[in-house]
């Protein structure tokens, strides 16, 4: 545990302070952003007793995302990785994963020292919900707004204090999503901060335990539990429901849930199924019982026709729009996986028949093909191959130099990719810049 009611974000140091987003290990330092972090308060990415946060410790500076949060954003699952690839580790989430800062209700200083003062727009201070689930992935819907610093859209000044309250209703365990908003580009930088709030004291009351639970099986294999909610002085964050003696939850949900899917059953087993509720400060309810008995097996093993001629509809530098025939099944198809022909990576998944697949390079072949999926997991045959080659990239256009300086608007050539930047800069030799998304837009 952390004390104090500071929440500094202080620039990288001599970790790394490169725009880039793909640096594995430490650098000389650069030109960076900033981030959240301080002598006792600290953001999930640099907080160096979060054991296995992956290579985003070496730049936590780089959580940037498209702005406009909660509209906009990350999306829900990866609002503390920002949808950063080598940030993904952030999004884990559970009630005893990462180190707390400890703080108290009432004002918050909020301290923010930059590496690159950006012009600003705002600073936003969002804070979980009382009643919140922990050990549910981060979404928007867990969070309300405590905090808002405007700014007149300058630069932002090196070190602004923020006040912040934390409501006097949170105790406990519970996230403070810190955003930056830059006023020149589309993008904003977003720091998680991990807290525990000591409050006037300790929820140590039990929810109340579910009532009326009822155990109903859907085939051999699959079943619907449902059960009336339970009750809490703080709020019900989420029921477990467990199998027989198993200590692990079979499946879990939400505190606004009141029934769950069970899936990988026995065919003709007797359980006991359990219902047990829980608050954010980890008390557990009694559990509440209900037996259930599966019928014998009827799998559905018919696989879905092949879906049927391939094409695409439009063809671009970086993009291949692909349509296909639907398939049929005895039940129903459910969705479609779009496969490298060659190599048989999984490219994307639709629900329909149509996708675009993103992010190829210029003047490339590549070959597709496709298959489709019921519910059962059946997967039909492929479809027929198709092979397109990429449109060739804009010759005309100037190769990106990480020495060089851009303007606004500027166009480049990068591995076959066409860039435009986003604002001016003068390079420094990064080899990520190119993929920062305050300095450079894929067009």
């Amino acid at each position: 545990m952390r004390s104090r009611n500071t929440l500094a974000a202080l620039g990288a140091g001599t970790l790394v302070a490169a725009c880039g987003l793909t640096l594995l290990g430490p650098a000389n330092p650069a030109f960076a952003h900033g981030f959240v972090e301080g002598d006792t308060l600290t953001t999930r990415a640099a907080m160096a007793a979060n054991a296995d946060r992956g290579p985003i410790q070496y730049e936590p500076q780089s959580l940037e995302a498209p702005k406009g949060f909660p509209e906009a954003g990350p999306k829900d699952g990866q609002l503390a990785s920002a949808g950063q690839p080598i940030a993904l580790n952030l999004d884990e989430q559970s009630e005893d994963r990462w180190v707390k800062n400890d703080v108290s209700t009432g004002p918050v200083e909020v301290a923010w020292n930059f590496t690159a003062a950006h012009m600003t727009t705002e600073w936003r201070y969002y804070m979980t919900l009382p009643g919140w689930d922990p050990n549910d992935p981060l979404d928007r819907g867990d969070f309300e707004l405590i905090g808002t610093v405007e700014h007149d859209g300058s630069a932002a000044s090196n070190n602004p204090v923020h006040t912040v309250d934390i409501p006097e209703d949170r105790s406990g365990y519970h996230v403070i999503y810190a955003v930056w908003d830059v006023a020149d580009t589309a993008n904003a930088f977003y720091n998680v901060i991990d807290v525990n709030v000591d409050g006037a004291s300790r929820d140590e009351e039990a929810p109340t335990a579910a009532g009326g639970v009822t155990a109903t099986a859907t085939s051999g294999s699959t079943a619907d539990v449902s059960w009336t909610a339970a009750t809490d002085n703080v709020g019900v964050t989420g029921y477990d429901v467990y199998l027989n003696d198993v200590a692990k939850p079979a499946a879990s949900v939400k505190g606004n849930v009141t029934k769950a899917a069970l899936e990988g059953l026995k065919p003709e087993t007797t359980y006991d199924v359990r219902v047990v509720a829980k608050d954010a400060a980890g008390n557990r309810s009694a559990s509440t019982t209900a037996s259930l008995v599966t019928p014998e097996a009827s799998e559905d093993t018919h696989a879905p026709s092949a879906p049927s001629h391939l094409h695409a509809m439009s063809v671009t530098a970086q993009s291949v729009d692909l349509m296909w025939g639907a398939s049929k099944d005895n039940v129903a198809v459910v969705g479609y996986d779009v496969l490298d022909a060659k190599t048989k990576d999984v490219l994307g998944h639709a629900a329909g028949t149509r996708l675009l697949v993103e992010g190829l390079t210029a003047d490339t072949e590549y070959a597709f093909e496709v298959v489709a999926r019921d519910a059962a997991g059946n997967t039909s045959a492929a479809s027929n191959v198709l092979t397109v080659t990429t449109a060739a990239a804009d010759s005309s256009l100037p190769q990106w130099d990480a020495f060089e300086s851009y303007v606004k608007g500027d166009r480049v050539s990068f591995e076959g990719k066409t860039y435009e930047a986003v604002q001016g800069y003068q390079g420094h030799g990064d080899p990520n810049w190119i993929t920062a998304l305050s300095l450079w837009r894929l067009v």
